[in-house]
């Protein structure tokens, strides 16, 4: 049997892990169960759109000159995109490593000859370039390149927790595609948790979203 004195770090550790949960999901969060919401940190930061409109979710990653991006995109009906992403500074060899499997891959058959031994001049500096930046916390400022993209249409947020940004897109994913969960007092458990046995589709509508970081 845990003693006092062991079982109070025990559950500090527990409220702690409960606390850093990336993702919130409140469902019945928004009375109206057409829509659902995603809240960000800040005052000025949310999106609520309808649920029967979306037209695909999906995530990627990929790298620019100077920052690795992993990114959910979720298409709307109309001209809407919503950009929900996060960016930090390559890391040193990171180009340089991609430039050369795209070398690599233009060198075997069917591959693309876009890319040549040596590197064009301009590559080659964005990639000494990239070599010196830092891997450090980029804050959640919206990233904008005029004019090489001009981001019409584009609902866009910057998160700070690529964690957190993969948690994102599996929970709405989830709930879009109505993917059975447990529920006890109208809100999502875990099995163990569960009163109800009998597992329930999950709602995109009227559920609230929110990221902490």
């Amino acid at each position: 049997m845990l003693s006092l004195r062991n079982l109070l770090p025990a559950l500090l550790l527990t409220v702690l892990t409960c606390q850093l949960s990336a993702v919130s999901i409140t469902t019945r969060g928004i009375k109206n169960p057409a829509i659902y919401g995603i809240e960000f940190p800040g005052d000025t930061r949310a999106y609520y759109g309808k649920e029967d409109h979306i037209q695909s979710i999906s995530s990627q990653e990929y790298i620019t000159a100077n920052f690795r991006v992993t990114e959910l995109n979720i298409v709307t009906q109309g001209t809407a995109l919503v950009r929900i992403y996060h960016s930090r500074p390559l890391r040193i060899g990171e180009l340089q490593q991609a430039m050369s499997n795209a070398v690599d891959a233009a060198s075997t058959p069917g591959g693309s000859s876009i890319i040549q031994r040596p590197l064009p001049a301009q590559i080659q500096a964005m990639a000494d370039r990239a070599a010196g930046i830092t891997d450090a916390v980029t804050g959640t400022e919206v990233m904008k390149e005029y004019p090489i993209a001009t981001h019409a249409h584009t609902i866009e947020y910057r998160i700070g927790s690529r964690k957190e940004l993969l948690e994102l897109h599996e929970q709405v994913k989830k709930h879009w595609l109505k993917e059975p969960a447990y529920y006890e007092g109208g809100q999502i458990v875990d099995e163990s948790e569960a009163v109800e046995t009998k597992m329930k589709p999950r709602h995109l509508g009227g559920t609230l979203f929110k990221v902490e970081q």
